[in-house]
């Protein structure tokens, strides 16, 4: 059995790394049906290895993103207590496709069934208790969110503190890309405000199961209308977060570029191979490639099937959004009777 996940982690884990993604099955229009749970929860996904704590080698996981499209192949569920999420496969592929992390798609990911992490407010579960639980992954817009270090800690020292549900937490940060910036500038993280984060349960340690902040989502809304707030966010947005991966993403194709990955895309040159020589993450590479390589006449097809596709998208919004409000009313007017 193959399966897609959206890679929501890409952390660190015993000298190597944890990816884990909420499982998806992409249509034949180019959207993604989001998997979830009889109660509602994203059905998270997370491949592990054959190795004792089960970390994916740095080798094969330096490529997945966060919010790549990443294909399973041949997978095989291996629950370990609450990781029921765990899975072993044969391989895996990034697939081409250009994800938004808009605050609107976050909150459909989000978890709004456990009011607590990871069933009470602890910095980790006791190996003895940990049955009672099944499930080790989740995201949620936490309030009061601030990183900082803990320079009295030997390990784990660099943090994060937040609100969940009017409780307070306080758990290790395993996001490299995250701790890579905030080790620049630490004061800038101070005050994460509208950020998302997926948290972890770790595998047992000295028997307990620890608490781990796995990745910082910080959301590319171009819906919004309010002053975007660059004080914070700007450094750590996903758009930030491309180019420092890639110098030359969202950057403008050149005539000259255009020729050369024509050329050596014929030449046999793989879509890794050629992210390194044009410093362009692995969508863009598959997007120009196609753009180049397909006929004006079907060009202009997918791009009127785009725009049609685009126009139901934002009524379906509109009439959402006029729906909520009508329910928003009738609340207020039944809790002012009340």
């Amino acid at each position: 059995m193959d399966k897609h996940f959206i890679c929501l982690a890409n952390s660190y884990k015993h000298g190597g790394r944890c990816i884990a993604g909420i499982e998806v099955v992409p249509q034949a229009d180019g959207s993604l049906t989001i998997v979830r749970h009889d109660d509602g929860r994203p059905r998270w996904i997370r491949p592990v290895s054959m190795s004792v704590n089960g970390e994916i080698p740095n080798h094969l996981a330096e490529s997945f993103k966060i919010f790549s499209l990443v294909k399973l192949y041949d997978i095989e569920p291996c629950p370990d207590k609450a990781h029921t999420e765990d899975v072993h496969c044969s391989r895996m592929e990034i697939c081409p496709f250009d994800l938004l992390p808009t605050k609107s798609f976050l909150n459909q990911l989000i978890d709004t069934q456990h009011q607590a992490v990871f069933y009470y407010r602890g910095k980790a579960i006791p190996a003895t208790i940990i049955d009672r639980l099944d499930y080790s992954l989740m995201l949620i817009q936490p309030e009061n969110v601030s990183a900082y270090c803990d320079e009295e800690r030997e390990n784990s020292k660099y943090r994060m503190k937040f609100t969940y549900s009017g409780s307070n937490y306080d758990f290790p940060i395993t996001d490299p890309v995250f701790l890579e910036q905030f080790k620049k500038n630490p004061e800038k993280y101070n005050d994460l405000d509208g950020v998302y984060l997926v948290l972890s349960l770790g595998i047992e340690f000295e028997g307990f199961h620890f608490k781990l902040v796995a990745t910082v989502v910080f959301p590319n809304d171009l819906e919004a209308t309010e002053e975007p707030q660059t004080t914070n966010l700007s450094g750590l947005s996903y758009m930030e977060r491309q180019k420092l991966l890639h110098s030359n993403a969202y950057a403008k194709w050149t005539p000259d570029e255009d020729s050369e990955l024509l050329e050596l895309s014929g030449k046999g040159l793989s879509i890794k191979e050629l992210t390194k020589i044009f410093e362009r993450n692995e969508g863009a590479i598959r997007s120009r490639i196609k753009k180049l390589t397909m006929d004006p006449q079907e060009n202009e097809k997918e791009f009127d099937n785009d725009e049609e596709t685009l126009t139901h998208l934002i009524e379906l919004k509109n009439e959402i959004e006029r729906k909520i409000e009508v329910l928003r009313e009738k609340i207020n007017l039944k809790r002012s009777i009340q």
